[in-house]
C-alpha cells in the first residue's frame, strides 16, 4: 500500500461499494488496484487487566459478580465463531500521482467491538467501585483501631513509639490464615493505626495541658497539701512522683517535659522547709 502522506482520495464504503471502486480504477486507467484485508483472532480479543499483576490472589476475571462473569463467556463465544473471517478490506489506486483509498469493515465486527469495549468500560467501573469500597473499609478500620489505642491509658503512658508499635501489635495479632500479602496489608494497617493514635494522643495532651496550665498555683499547691514529694530526695524522684500523679489526674496522659519543669518551681514554692525540732539541753561547753 502507499503510504498515505500529503494528499490523497478516500472514497467511503457507504457511498462508492467495492464494484463501483474497480470500475473506477479501470475508467481512471489504474494499471494496478492494490488489496489488504485484516483477518480476525479471537484469543487476544477480550482480556481483563489486572491492577497488580504481581499480586497473589484473585485475579480480575475471578472478582466478576456472577452476571459480569456471564457476558464475558458470552463475548468469547460470539468471537470463537468469527475466528479467521476477515475483519477489514482495503483497496487502493493511484490515478494523477494521487492514491485513491477505499476500505470497508465488516459489520459484524463494529458490533462485536462495541460490545467489547461496553463491557470493558463498565468492568473498569466496577473494578474503581471495588477500590473505592476497599479503601474506605481499610480508612474506617484504621480510625476505629486508632480510637481504640487512643483510649487505652498504657498506650497514651507509653513514650516511645517501639512502646506504641508493641501494645498496637499485641492488641490486633494477623490472623493465622493471612497469606504473605495479606499479612502485609495487615502490617501496614496497624502501623498506620499506630501513627493515628499518637496523633490523636498528642493533641489531646496538649489540649488537657493547656488547661492545666492556665492556674499552675491551684495544681502546685494541691501537689504540695498532698505530700506527693514527700520522702523524696533527688530532683529525678521528685519529677517522677509529680509525673505519676499527672498521669493518674489525666488518665493516662504524659505531661510534655517544659510543663514538668515550670510546676516544679512552683511546687517548690509552695512547700514549707522543714522545722527542726527545738534542743531539749544547751550543748555542754568545753
Amino acid at each position: 500500500m502507499p503510504e498515505l502522506e500529503g494528499s490523497y482520495v478516500t472514497l467511503e464504503e457507504d457511498l462508492v461499494n467495492a464494484e463501483d471502486f474497480i470500475a473506477l480504477a479501470h475508467r481512471c486507467g489504474a494499471r494496478v488496484l492494490y488489496y489488504d484485508h485484516d483477518v480476525f483472532t479471537a484469543k487476544d480479543f477480550v482480556l481483563l487487566e489486572d491492577v497488580d499483576p504481581l499480586a497473589d490472589g484473585p485475579n480480575a476475571e475471578e472478582q466478576l459478580a456472577p452476571e459480569a462473569a456471564r457476558q464475558l463467556q458470552e463475548l468469547r463465544k460470539a468471537a470463537s465463531r468469527r475466528e479467521g473471517h476477515v475483519t477489514a478490506v482495503v483497496m487502493c489506486f493511484m490515478a494523477e500521482g494521487l492514491p485513491h483509498m477505499w476500505s470497508a469493515r465488516a459489520a459484524w465486527h463494529t458490533e462485536l467491538t462495541a460490545e467489547r469495549d461496553l463491557f470493558l468500560a463498565e468492568h473498569e467501573g466496577a473494578q474503581e467501585v471495588r477500590e473505592e469500597d476497599d479503601h474506605a473499609r481499610m480508612a474506617a478500620e484504621r480510625q476505629r483501631m486508632a480510637a481504640e489505642l487512643a483510649g487505652d491509658p498504657d498506650f497514651r503512658a507509653a513514650t516511645k513509639r517501639t512502646h506504641h508499635y508493641d501494645i498496637a501489635t499485641t492488641a490486633y495479632p494477623p490472623p493465622d490464615t493471612m497469606d504473605a500479602d495479606e499479612l502485609k496489608e495487615h502490617q501496614s494497617l496497624v502501623r498506620g493505626a499506630t501513627r493515628d493514635a499518637i496523633e490523636l494522643v498528642e493533641a489531646a495532651a496538649r489540649r488537657l495541658y493547656a488547661a492545666l496550665g492556665r492556674d499552675l498555683d491551684t495544681l502546685a499547691q494541691e501537689i504540695a497539701s498532698a505530700d506527693i514529694t514527700q520522702g523524696a530526695t533527688t530532683v529525678k524522684a521528685r519529677t517522677f512522683l509529680v509525673s505519676d500523679f499527672l498521669l493518674a489526674k489525666t488518665d493516662g496522659y504524659p505531661p510534655p517535659g517544659r510543663f514538668i519543669d515550670r510546676l516544679m518551681l512552683y511546687v517548690q514554692m509552695r512547700q514549707q522547709p522543714t522545722r527542726r525540732a527545738p534542743l531539749a539541753e544547751p550543748l555542754p561547753l568545753g
